[in-house]
């Protein structure tokens, strides 16, 4: 007759399916914020870049060298001298190689406040190996060419690299 038809679920299919989605669920959310903490990432490796950015730029602005901050366009006599901070006082930059005595942490305000560490490294290179070469700092082994590397990392970071900008500088 109509009314005597099985349709819907019984008492046992019920609890399958509970069973199912209980075990089901945790599974998810592990899943997803297993991905919601890696989702961060992409932002603080795009801030890390903008920051190492904008300190390469800002030392690409400097002379190549301390004997030639005195002259008119940074000319002048270059000297070969061991590089790092000179005569002046840490935290004046007046030279390319003067970064290479360290550089403060920064703070991003709109990337919510993370501190990112900055880090440059400046060394004499030779003319036919500018990337590879040992990194040389004294100035017996002085060259006209300065090779600058920027790196930048964000603290508490799970990516396994830091964001490095190189260029070389000469005196040319």
């Amino acid at each position: 007759s109509l009314f005597t038809s099985k349709d819907g679920f019984t008492l046992i299919e019920i609890i399958m399916i509970i069973i199912v989605v209980s075990i089901a669920i945790p599974a998810l959310l592990i899943l997803i914020g297993g991905e919601a903490g890696r989702g961060v990432e992409p932002e603080l490796r795009i801030t890390a870049t903008n920051v190492a950015q904008q300190l390469m730029d800002q030392i690409m602005t400097k002379c190549w060298d301390e004997t030639a901050t005195t002259a008119a366009n940074c000319g002048g006599t270059v000297t070969y001298s061991n590089l790092g901070a000179d005569s002046e006082t840490y935290g004046t930059y007046d030279d390319v190689d003067d970064y290479a005595s360290g550089v403060p942490d920064v703070t991003v305000p709109a990337a919510g406040g993370v501190s990112y560490s900055r880090n440059v490294a400046v060394c004499y290179v030779p003319y036919d190996n500018l990337i590879t070469s040992t990194c040389n700092t004294t100035a017996a082994l002085g060259t006209d060419y300065k090779r600058i590397a920027v790196t930048v990392t964000a603290p508490g970071t799970n990516w396994n690299s830091s964001v490095v900008l190189v260029t070389v500088m000469t005196n040319y």
